[in-house]
């Protein structure tokens, strides 16, 4: 069983380690020559005809690179009082899409669809989706909320593929492994039995229940399932599932510290209003894929 598990896992990293290490050196290799730095002073001029201030134009094209940029930006203004907390929320949620857009390069392109394939890309569309809506729900509040801002300078540091490699690599390998040799053994098989009674996959809930303590290894675990046989609609409901049940963990792991560090107690509120309005819109799509 552990040399089945292990040629499994060998076949999966060769078909998929590839395309992410490109992936990855692509994006590094773009972000180094300063590309996506002039793509984001590209975008200013365009985001301030949707009728944002300067302020929120350059965070929001910050934050198409990095959003811990793009906070720092906002985080400055804040304190400086040009601009007031209304017009942070807002254009928190105006950062949504975004903020999306930046793990694109870092996470979706060259980790979720070349490891789920067709999964990986409806997965993505929703995960935009959401995203969208966020940010017209906050241009609606900017355009109402805010004033004149000022102008900040972008400074977009290039990530380093060979770390981010040997770490997804990992991650890959361990969790397809273990997912392999699980299989094998027929745990999943009983898993699904004892939760019979759930109108859920059970396959679903196990992707859910692993992406609350690593949201790759859950996209890895969902690929071994598929690969077994599982139908790409639970997959999807699995990861979605996850996002619902660790939102308020995740949020205090990594958005809540760097909001608190940058915005004081008032962290606190953007990362809780924006956490409320993901976890309402995920239920929305969960519910939705149940009808197909």
């Amino acid at each position: 069983m552990i040399e089945k598990a292990a040629y499994s896992t060998a076949i999966f990293l060769l078909k998929t380690l590839p395309i992410v290490a490109i992936a990855i050196y692509f994006v590094s290799y773009t972000i180094k020559k300063g590309y996506m730095e002039r793509f984001a002073h590209f975008l200013q001029p365009m985001l301030k005809k949707f009728g944002v201030n300067e302020i929120a134009a350059v965070s929001v094209a910050a934050c198409f690179i990095s959003p811990t940029a793009s906070y720092s930006i906002l985080s400055q203004a804040w304190r400086e009082g040009r601009v007031d907390g209304r017009e942070i929320i807002a254009i928190s949620f105006l950062n949504s899409f975004p903020s999306v857009f930046s793990h694109l390069y870092a996470y979706f392109i060259p980790f979720v669809i070349p490891v789920l394939g067709f999964a990986g890309i409806v997965y993505t569309s929703i995960r935009f989706a959401v995203a969208i809506i966020k940010s017209a729900f906050g241009l609606i509040l900017s355009r109402k909320w805010g004033n004149d801002g000022v102008r900040a300078d972008l400074d977009i540091k290039p990530i380093s593929p060979r770390e981010n490699i040997v770490r997804i690599a990992t991650i890959m390998a361990v969790t397809y492994f273990a997912v392999s040799l699980a299989s094998e053994y027929g745990l999943f098989g009983r898993v699904g039995e004892s939760l019979a009674f759930l109108p859920l996959n059970p396959n679903a809930l196990a992707i859910a229940g692993i992406e609350f303590f690593n949201i790759r290894a859950a996209v890895v675990l969902a690929a071994g399932f598929i690969d077994e046989g599982l139908h790409w609609k639970w997959a999807v409901i699995g990861l979605i599932l996850g996002n619902i049940i660790s939102f308020s963990t995740r949020a205090v792991k990594h958005s809540l510290p760097m909001h608190v560090a940058m915005f004081g107690k008032f962290g606190v509120k953007i990362v809780l209003l924006n956490s409320i309005a993901t976890l309402v819109l995920d239920v929305i799509f969960v519910i939705l894929l149940l009808q197909l």
